[in-house]
């Protein structure tokens, strides 16, 4: 039995390397916070909240986030909890806020792996011999072509074998500065390509995708609004190129809705946009059952939030690159010790219990914390 004392949180505010450009918003530091829980007996587990400042990908925002776990999940956190399945079960009380939720079953995740001397992906059911995640690095959205392939190489000659490329609709140039790409390592990179559209096209433009079709990436995610899973189903059967779903996957049940409308999407899983790991796992049993690929997805996280997505990104069940960079692809010095890109192109998953990693000491001396004591 754990029985929580404290939470925890502390302000965060990276600047990142450069602007991060989507279809839907323009992020230029990671403005968050850490989420610490403590235990009667001293132990503690951490995460982060997940969400932007503005809500544009999701509806919860850093803001909103904070007003549910100071006002409504701390008051679920009233009892001692087995193991972390109650937790979650406690939490759901709470409907909806997703990442509020995450962010403290997800540390809870961490302090019951520290309590039982476990790494955190031994707990998830990750597969003991994945030491090594392959790296994948997520391209801003840019409109000048030269920038953009310059970004491309760059990433290319730095290791990484998997890139992601934001897409928008009316950015042709883009599609066709990609069809004369030349790789300088002399590989197809289209293999290896993921478009993310982040939901900017409409059902109604499905023409506007015939160019993306043509170019033969591995996988074209998220290209319509997040509630369109009938035009989603619709694109499907007219495209080649495979469609994942990525701000349409709240839970397991619209993995369910995707497959009976005829899809077969990857799908790109963030734990904190599902509402932690007790769901994130439902969906791998789901996906694995149905035969469906997986890749992991990134909220631009700090060292906390990439130690959990590899702990994750270990499940045998992730059979596709995620969005799993270095962190110097991101900040010039971390919270964590960095996440380094391997010669393979991995990164090492973890050692240790928990997470592996603790927020650097001197750091969390100097920054903003706000403590909520946990009433019994």
């Amino acid at each position: 039995m754990i029985e929580l004392e404290w939470l925890r949180l502390y302000r965060v505010q990276l600047a990142l390397r450069t602007p991060f450009r989507s279809a839907e918003s323009v992020q230029r530091k990671k403005d968050t916070y850490l989420i610490q829980l403590e235990a009667s007996d001293g132990a503690t587990g951490w995460s982060e909240i997940s969400a932007q400042t503005d809500p544009s990908y999701w509806p919860e925002t850093v803001a909103t986030c904070l007003e549910i776990i100071e006002h409504h999940l701390v008051a679920q956190l009233r009892r001692g909890f087995a193991s972390a399945y109650e937790i979650h079960d406690a939490l759901v009380a709470v409907k909806g806020n997703q990442m509020a939720r995450a962010s403290i079953e997800m540390a809870f995740f961490d302090l019951a792996a520290r309590t039982t001397g476990v790494g955190l992906w031994y707990l998830l059911g990750a597969a003991p011999e994945r030491t090594h995640v392959s790296a994948g690095v997520s391209l801003s959205l840019n409109e000048n072509v030269a920038d953009l392939i310059a970004d491309l190489t760059a990433s290319r000659a730095a290791g990484y074998r998997h890139v992601k490329i934001k897409i928008a609709p009316h950015h042709d140039t883009i599609l066709a500065a990609l069809t004369d790409y030349q790789d300088p390592s002399g590989h197809r990179i289209m293999d290896t390509l993921v478009l993310d559209a982040n939901a900017s096209y409409a059902s109604t433009n499905r023409g506007d995708l015939a160019s993306v079709d043509n170019l033969g990436v591995a996988l074209l995610e998220q290209p319509l609004g997040e509630h369109d899973f009938v035009g989603h189903a619709e694109l499907a059967r007219h495209l080649r190129t495979p469609i994942g779903l990525d701000e349409s996957i709240a839970g397991v049940d619209d993995v369910m809705t995707a497959l009976q409308l005829g899809m077969r999407p990857t799908i790109n899983l963030k734990p904190s946009r599902v509402g932690g790991y007790v769901e994130s796992l439902r969906i791998i049993e789901r996906c694995q059952r149905e035969g469906l690929h997986l890749r992991i997805g990134g909220m631009l996280e700090t060292g906390i939030g990439r130690a959990h997505n590899l702990a994750l990104a270990s499940h045998a069940a992730f059979d596709r690159v995620g969005d799993l960079a270095a962190s110097d692809h991101y900040f010039a010095k971390d919270i964590t010790p960095a996440f380094a890109l391997e010669p393979d192109g991995t990164i090492a998953r973890p050692d240790g219990t928990g997470l592996g990693v603790v927020p650097d000491s001197a750091w969390l001396a100097e920054v903003p914390c706000r403590e909520i004591r946990i009433r019994y």
